[in-house]
């Protein structure tokens, strides 16, 4: 079944974006080396259950199973968009200053319709990216 490696592979990427946004805006010392992956997996747990039921028409629905495993490149396109959002959230017009309350000082974050946007859609490009593997289509006559 391939939905396990999907997951994995979406957990382990959503979780690097996560640790790569939090040590690109602050870090804060060794509770961060700690807490900080452990809060990305739930974050990126939670994201990829809600991108699954957002996304179960296309592994239950037959006719748009097909159509979706024969256009495997839209995954992709999925992926470059997210890039592409996650990069200009942080150029320098559209960053965000916040206040970091443990260091008293404002730094500067991502814009957030931006970064999150592109790290949902990043997630959900990876958890609907079948592969293509013509012997494992369904033949159409």
């Amino acid at each position: 079944m391939i939905a396990i490696p999907q997951i994995i592979a979406a957990l382990l990427i959503g979780v690097c974006y996560y640790m790569l946004a939090v040590a690109m805006t602050v870090y804060d010392g060794l509770i961060s080396m700690i807490f900080q992956p452990i809060m990305g997996a739930i974050f990126t747990g939670i994201a990829i259950l809600l991108l699954l039921l957002i996304g179960l028409p296309i592994r239950l629905w037959k006719q748009l199973n097909v159509w979706w495993r024969s256009h495997w490149w839209i995954p992709f396109v999925i992926g470059t968009v997210a890039f592409i959002m996650i990069c200009l959230s942080w150029s320098p017009g559209l960053r965000v200053q916040v206040m970091d309350p443990d260091l008293n000082i404002m730094v500067d974050s991502f814009h957030p319709p931006l970064a999150i946007g592109g790290w949902l859609l990043t997630l959900f490009a990876v958890l609907h990216f079948y592969p293509p593997m013509p012997w494992l289509r369904p033949e159409t006559k």
